[in-house]
């Protein structure tokens, strides 16, 4: 009876290259017996590295592989998260955190969470935080459906959403620090494409308390 023979795939090393938003550029390597093996690994990059500035060493991009061409893993920008503990450096004493988490939609129908982190330059109650929270969760949403997911990202590492926010803030009341801490791609549900979601909800039930709290006191007074 003749041997059978068992053929080995050899294992080789292939680059992983992140999406055009990034030039392409090599997040790494990794070896695989089948390149198309590597179609849905996740893996993350500092954003220092990405843009060659040592400031944004706080920021993480997450990827993901969706296809191998040519024998290269190309990616698409599943996340950008801050980094914990540059997070809890924003906040200092007398001041308010105002730390929210909520779903928006792009232009080009992606479902995405955002964390946003506001700051302000001394402590706030009332009606005053609830304005806040309230408009934020406004300018995020209304922002992010003028926009497609890539250019949403662009305005995002460029700070130019961050500014935008900052500037309507201020507006209500002094901001120290206005940053997204995370924003990432979600699965949807028929529900949630249908319904505001649960935190605008709660947003808006808390400013309608604060101001009717707000009133009742200036009416005993």
């Amino acid at each position: 009876m003749a041997e059978q023979v068992v053929k080995i795939k050899k294992k080789q090393w292939y680059p992983v290259l992140a999406p055009k938003l990034f030039n392409n550029t090599i997040l790494g390597e990794t070896i695989v017996a089948d390149p198309q093996s590597m179609v849905g690994k996740t893996l993350s990059n500092s954003l220092m590295n990405l843009a060659n500035d040592v400031k944004r060493q706080n920021v993480n991009i997450h990827f993901k592989v969706i296809s191998v061409e040519d024998n290269k893993a190309k990616t698409v920008v599943t996340g950008y998260e801050m980094v914990n503990s540059s997070v809890k450096r924003l906040v200092r004493r007398n001041s308010e955190k105002i730390d929210l988490s909520f779903n928006c939609e792009t232009s080009d129908n992606l479902w995405l969470r955002v964390k946003p982190v506001v700051v302000t330059r001394s402590s706030v109650k009332g009606t005053v935080a609830a304005r806040l929270r309230r408009n934020i969760v406004k300018f995020v949403i209304e922002y992010a459906k003028k926009v497609s997911y890539e250019q949403l990202l662009t305005d995002l590492i460029t700070y130019k959403l961050q500014s935008e926010m900052r500037a309507v803030l201020n507006k209500i009341y002094p901001v120290k620090v206005c940053e997204i801490r995370y924003l990432g791609t979600e699965a949807r549900d028929k529900k949630q494409a249908q319904e505001p979601t649960q935190e605008v909800k709660e947003e808006v039930k808390e400013e309608v308390k604060a101001e009717a709290q707000e009133v009742n006191a200036e009416v005993q007074n």
